[in-house]
């Protein structure tokens, strides 16, 4: 089965979408998040362009399927890890990089109301290991 980049980021989608889940954001904070997201992974020879590119479309639509199927983080997450275990070798060092500060932006943006770091993101760092990944 060939794999395209949509489906790398589909799966990413999935993965912001169990840590947003994870700290429980409000639906009036989701815009906020979008925002950080879109600014997060804008083309990167060029963070000044103002247009959503075909990565974040895919990253933010998958979002948006999750929450109309009333998706759990838990299941959310669940399919980024089977996509990633099976195709790990896709995700360069700076793609980690810039998952995993993402990743911690969502849980430091959107405090949760339970004490303890994020489960998902624990799970992230572990499934990403640190050898191609500075610690954030």
């Amino acid at each position: 089965m060939k794999i395209e980049n949509r489906d790398i980021y589909e799966q990413i989608g999935n993965l912001f979408y169990a840590i947003a889940d994870g700290q429980h954001v409000k639906p009036l904070e989701i815009a906020e998040l979008k925002l950080l997201i879109s600014k997060d992974w804008l083309p990167r020879e060029d963070k000044k362009q103002s247009a959503v590119s075909a990565e974040t479309h895919s990253i933010l639509t998958t979002m948006d399927v999750n929450e109309g199927d009333r998706l759990t983080g838990a299941e959310a997450f669940r399919e980024f890890s089977k996509f990633y275990r099976i195709n790990a070798s896709l995700f360069t060092g700076e793609l980690r990089q810039r998952i995993l500060t993402t990743a911690v932006e969502i849980t430091n943006i959107f405090k949760s109301e339970r004490p303890g770091e994020n489960v998902h993101l624990l799970a992230l760092k572990e499934l990403l290991g640190t050898a191609d990944v500075q610690k954030v």
